[in-house]
């Protein structure tokens, strides 16, 4: 595990019969609402962490596993999210959604929205929707500003889709880098926090 402490998931494609078990880890995962082999979150979590899980958000326009990490100075909700790209995005559907987390989270992953605000090379429709939300609700984005997505399609070009969104944490704590030691067509990234050690 790479001495992670939280590890979040997105894409598991995980049905009724899929298991996964770490030792010394806790793992949580939420399906696709038609249960098949598609979409999906988990969290996995050194068990040594005191920690409990909450409702999970399981929709067609996003999945979402989400805890809540009684760690250090305040609780902390973190959340593994996963928005299937094909899905009609709306402010009211992504509030249904973090409106869910409270004041104080952290929740990352695969949101298949493109903005050049968090460093990606164009803006969708979808990326615009979101940014308008997070300035809204005064949430903050947190990503190394370079690609996490690297396509096989030639006539795709790599770009940023993995990146965490905050609210109630200071940023000025955290440091972010990418990991290259797997053969995903994402680049997985981690962020180290002080008082939250890896996520």
């Amino acid at each position: 595990m790479n001495n992670i402490d939280i590890l979040l998931v997105s894409e598991t494609h995980f049905t009724n019969g899929s298991y996964l078990n770490i030792p010394y880890y806790s793992t949580y995962h939420t399906k696709h609402p038609d249960g098949t082999a598609h979409g999906g979150t988990a969290v996995i979590i050194r068990s040594s962490i005191v920690h409990h899980e909450l409702t999970k958000f399981q929709q067609d326009f996003l999945q979402a596993t989400t805890i809540e990490v009684r760690k250090l100075p305040t609780p902390l909700i973190i959340s593994a999210v996963y928005c299937p790209p094909r899905h009609n995005l709306t402010k009211n559907k992504l509030k249904s959604f973090f409106y869910t987390l409270g004041n104080t989270f952290l929740c990352g992953e695969d949101y298949n929205c493109k903005h050049t605000a968090w460093g990606s090379k164009l803006t969708t429709t979808r990326g615009r929707v979101l940014y308008s939300l997070m300035q809204e609700e005064n949430y903050l984005h947190l990503s190394r500003g370079e690609p996490t997505y690297w396509p096989t399609d030639p006539n795709k070009l790599p770009d940023l889709l993995d990146f965490f969104i905050t609210k109630g944490t200071s940023s000025n704590y955290a440091a972010i880098v990418s990991s290259l030691e797997l053969t995903s067509e994402h680049t997985p990234i981690i962020m180290y926090n002080k008082h939250y050690s890896d996520l």
